[in-house]
């Protein structure tokens, strides 16, 4: 089971607050569970294996992890991106197998953008650049393919199984064709974003839930890539920068019921199967408004990073494209702008991340007062019972969770190569 997180945290000031969980009664009103203040919690843990390395074996050096997932066994799967592959690592860190190669040809990847391990121990992979689902068995075999039509929708970088074969992501981008004989489709609710629920059956995409989310910006500025020769190969049309937009959480229980957090306070939805909102948990934290101090820090957080000089290369359409050299650094130069002249909110979002582990538990991690670094966790039960809080020092949330308290994080070293440090949570206690 596994998170892909958009957090930047610090530890925020706790005070006096309270936890509600409400689910609806009989009679269709709710009854909040009030509880006191934070309850630090002590996690004990122990390190497990660490792989990665600049030199070594061909199955421990990576080019770029998308993504990682351990199965009901403890196994943990790593998706190479960089290299076309999947690594398959037992209990101890030790190889077990390696699955595909690039190519286009059947167990062959061209751009691997994310991965999960089925109930039944398959594992799939969503290949962008094909697109389709490629769907392996435990020793590593191709058993499946389900082609994506990219009219309807793609999956997003992250893919949580849900049960029969079938898998939830954030809705990914959808490619659209016009016909002057065609009419053009109904506008959306550019309020809203959906929540899909893809299938291996050949059956396509529904939509579980349309989430909240701001309207899009106006487009204020475009961006022209051309090749050696001069030719335009695409437009970009970019929005006014936006400065800590609300992300859009999920997880899943083990009911199957998806957690959903889309909004700027501390709201988790528990969305049921047929897409109804079954339980709500909330707790009683107030957003942090946005200062000129909080913005001028989030301006040379955002500078910095654009010019880090380990970051020649620009990613673009969720990782399928890259723009270097020059064109890389046009671009770069524009968005040195659009960063002096981004848009602030009044209030930070309190949500930075959440996921669910094995054990069902809900960690949700809070945001620090300027938007930046590490900050506490909540830990609560699916029935909505308050466990505890992890505060500065403890486990963050993790790329994966396993079986037996295993935690899986992607980390580089210091000289910027990727690996996977695991370990195992033995004990969680106030």
């Amino acid at each position: 089971m596994k998170s892909h997180l958009a957090m930047s945290c610090m530890l925020l000031p706790c005070g006096v607050s309270f936890l509600f969980f409400t689910v609806p009664s009989a009679s269709g009103s709710q009854a909040p569970d009030t509880r006191a203040v934070d309850l630090e919690l002590a996690a004990v843990t122990e390190e497990a294996y660490t792989v990665g390395t600049f030199s070594g074996q061909d199955w421990e050096t990576f080019g770029r992890i998308a993504d990682v997932d351990f199965d009901a066994n403890g196994k943990l799967y790593i998706l190479d991106e960089g290299n076309y592959r999947v690594v398959v690592l037992d209990r101890d860190g030790a190889p077990v197998r390696m699955i595909g190669s690039q190519g286009e040809g059947p167990g062959e990847f061209s751009a691997p953008a994310s991965a999960a391990i089925l109930e039944d121990g398959r594992l799939v992979v969503y290949d962008m650049g094909f697109p389709a689902f490629k769907v392996f068995d435990p020793a590593g075999s191709l058993v499946g393919s389900t082609t994506v039509n990219p009219l309807q929708r793609m999956p997003g970088t992250l893919l949580l199984p849900v049960g029969a074969g079938r898998l939830v992501t954030t809705g990914g981008p959808k490619l659209t064709m016009s016909s002057q004989n065609e009419p053009e489709a109904e506008p959306g609710d550019d309020h809203l974003r959906d929540i899909d629920i893809f299938t291996l059956d050949e059956s396509g995409v529904e939509v579980l839930y349309r989430a909240w989310d701001l309207p899009p910006g106006e487009t204020v500025e475009e961006f022209t890539a051309t090749n050696a020769a001069g030719q335009k190969e695409f437009t970009l049309g970019f929005p006014r920068r936006r400065a800590f937009q609300p992300a859009l959480h999920l997880g899943v229980l083990p009911d199957g019921r998806v957690a959903v957090v889309d909004s700027v306070g501390y709201r988790v939805k528990l969305i049921s199967q047929d897409g109804r909102v079954t339980g709500v948990i909330e707790r009683n934290v107030a957003p942090v408004r946005v200062t000129e101090a909080i913005e001028e820090a989030e301006r040379a957080r955002q500078i910095e990073v654009l010019t880090d000089p380990a970051n020649s290369t620009i990613r673009l359409f969720g990782g399928s494209e890259t723009l270097s050299g020059e064109a890389a650094e046009q671009l770069r130069e524009q968005i040195l702008s659009m960063i002096e002249n981004m848009l602030f909110p009044e209030e930070i979002p309190i949500v930075a991340g959440m996921a669910v582990d094995a054990e069902g538990r809900l960690w949700i991690a809070r945001t620090a007062p300027d938007g930046i670094g590490d900050g506490p966790i909540d830990i609560m039960t699916p029935a909505g019972r308050y466990v505890g809080t992890l505060l500065l020092g403890a486990p963050r949330i993790p790329d994966a969770f396993g079986p037996d308290g295993l935690m899986a994080y992607v980390e580089t070293d210091e000289m910027d190569v990727p690996g996977v440090r695991v370990i195992r949570l033995v004990s969680l206690d106030p």
